[in-house]
């Protein structure tokens, strides 16, 4: 299929490029440029946030640089283009699927981005429905369309946000028609993870003395989270669907695999708000997943073990 991937250049994104290339024909469209590195990093200091130390520097880079290699050589075109002034050469192009995952990928950055927010999740998205309104479309949603929420629940839970990254989720969502899917992960993670990595909190805290910071929620590996598109692009059946582990996120796992002593406290949300399970049945049972999720502290042991053979690669 000759496939278009909005957000090719970043986490989820760049995965997808590196997994689909294989058998598909790949177009990105990532508005990725050094002024974006600037917008969401550099300017955090001045939007009232943390600014970025030398810990996060690194592994952040680190992340780039892996994203990178995923995709160079696995794509036939990028636009760099999204919300702004689209070529007519573009809108000519012939798709047979969109996979959306273009967004501002930190939702605490919305409410001091709230512009860039809006286009990068809803304006951007809504062009490119409008200019190819009967290409099927796999959007990746959030689970901050449900805003907060105790124990477990599935789809029938009433969407509600509790912040403008949720309600742009929300806004997204609306533009979908009855032939595309919608998929609602909850904190995907792994290597090229450019926004919290694992490993960077760890050691960041450490570094300050600190307890690591662990929200006790639903969790997914990009790794199962990719196999897992796989399997809904071969057996397409359009609705929302929620994705993630039927267990949250637990400190001992990663105290067993990280080499290193530390406290750990829970936390809330992003929005400082608790969110607990997403119950994936209706995706399992929909798509006949011939294939168990693995538990969490195996994914994190992979994790890491891959995190660290790929920076001291880097390193030589």
């Amino acid at each position: 299929m000759n496939i278009l991937i909005t957000g090719g250049l970043g986490f989820i994104g760049s995965h997808l490029v590196w997994e689909l290339s294989k058998n598909h024909t790949i177009d990105i469209i990532d508005k990725f440029n050094d002024s974006y590195v600037r917008y969401k990093y550099i300017h955090r200091g001045k939007k009232g946030l943390q600014k970025t130390n030398a810990i996060e520097k690194r592994h952040r880079r680190l992340a780039l640089k892996y994203r990178i290699g995923l995709v160079k050589g696995r794509f036939r075109k990028l636009y760099k283009q999204w919300t702004f002034d689209m070529s007519d050469n573009f809108k000519q192009n012939k798709y047979d699927l969109i996979i959306n995952c273009g967004a501002l990928s930190e939702a605490i950055l919305s409410q001091h981005f709230k512009c860039f927010t809006q286009h990068s999740i809803v304006s951007g998205f809504k062009n490119i429905k409008t200019f190819f309104p009967d290409t099927p479309c796999l959007h990746i949603s959030s689970s901050m369309v449900y805003g907060t929420w105790e124990d477990l629940i599935d789809e029938q839970y009433s969407l509600g946000s509790v912040d403008l990254y949720g309600s742009c989720k929300i806004e997204a969502e609306k533009a979908l028609s009855k032939t595309d899917v919608c998929l609602r992960p909850i904190l995907v993670y792994g290597m090229g993870d450019g926004k919290f990595p694992i490993w960077m909190n760890i050691e960041r805290q450490i570094a300050i003395n600190k307890p690591v910071l662990v929200e006790k929620a639903g969790c997914i590996y990009i790794k199962d989270f990719v196999l897992s598109i796989k399997n809904i692009i071969d057996k397409w059946n359009p609705g929302a669907y929620n994705i993630s582990y039927d267990f949250t996120r637990n400190a001992e796992a990663l105290k067993a695999v990280y080499p290193k002593s530390f406290e750990t406290q829970y936390k809330l949300g992003p929005t400082g708000k608790k969110r607990g399970l997403l119950l994936s049945n209706k995706l399992r049972q929909t798509f006949d997943f011939d294939y168990e999720f693995r538990d969490y502290e195996s994914t994190i042991k992979d994790y890491y073990e891959q995190y660290e053979k790929y920076e001291t690669k880097t390193q030589k």
